[in-house]
């Protein structure tokens, strides 16, 4: 594990904590660290919740899957993000998500039984946990917010204005491809790339990249608000 520390050191489920603490933590529990290939299922839908995971390297997506066979990703975690955490504390029989490694990774299994056994007699990790599940919820809140807008421009303009709020000057550095961001739409990735192009003809945004400019933040505000 010496080789990741400094990954885990800066994962939010140790914050907080020393190296030797982080250490101490993990000897407690029952825990593997597992390499998978590209598009490898690190968790299928029907298995039992039995982990918690944290990428130790590489990135990987968690989808849900509808009765039709289409999917949508409900999550992309990169390297230091840990999944999983609800389903510690829950006592569901199945993940009812797919886990797939967007890239060659490495993930570190935590057992849900040890893991839960730490938690009793470490403060420090069950609050940064309870912030980390807060975090979740807020993100779902904001993925049912992004479907309930039925039009792909609406669902850019809220997409665009949503990570905004998180980004100095107005400027957006996309962690994914187009193509990825298209599947966090839910749209086609032509289609996605149909409506940037309209936004930057108007001038309301422009694209270096991955790095996009909101020029005009009331005009993405007033597609959200046009019936």
């Amino acid at each position: 594990m010496d080789k990741y520390m400094n990954v885990l050191c800066n994962c939010p489920l140790f914050k907080g904590k020393e190296k030797k603490e982080i250490k101490d933590s993990l000897s407690r529990t029952e825990h593997k660290v597992i390499h998978y290939q590209k598009n490898d299922f690190i968790f299928r839908a029907d298995h039992t919740p039995a982990y918690l995971g944290i990428v130790l390297k590489g990135s990987i997506d968690v989808q849900n899957t509808l009765e039709s066979g289409k999917y949508f990703n409900v999550f992309y975690k990169k390297k230091g993000e840990v999944f999983g955490g609800a389903l510690v504390f829950s006592n569901i029989q199945n993940y009812k998500f797919n886990i797939i490694a967007k890239t060659h990774c490495d993930i570190l299994l935590i057992a849900k039984q040890s893991f839960l056994e730490v938690l009793a007699k470490d403060q420090i990790i069950v609050a940064n946990i309870l912030n980390l599940l807060a975090k979740s919820v807020l993100m779902l809140n904001h993925k049912i917010e992004l479907f309930s807008h039925s039009s792909i421009q609406k669902k850019l303009a809220y997409s665009l204005l949503y990570n905004i709020q998180f980004n100095p000057h107005n400027t957006i550095h996309l962690p994914y491809s187009k193509k990825d961001w298209a599947e966090h739409l839910n749209v086609s990735r032509p289609s996605l790339l149909r409506e940037l192009k309209k936004l930057v003809d108007a001038g309301i945004i422009a694209i270096d990249k991955k790095t996009i400019k909101v020029l005009q933040k009331d005009h993405l505000a007033s597609i959200l608000n046009n019936p």
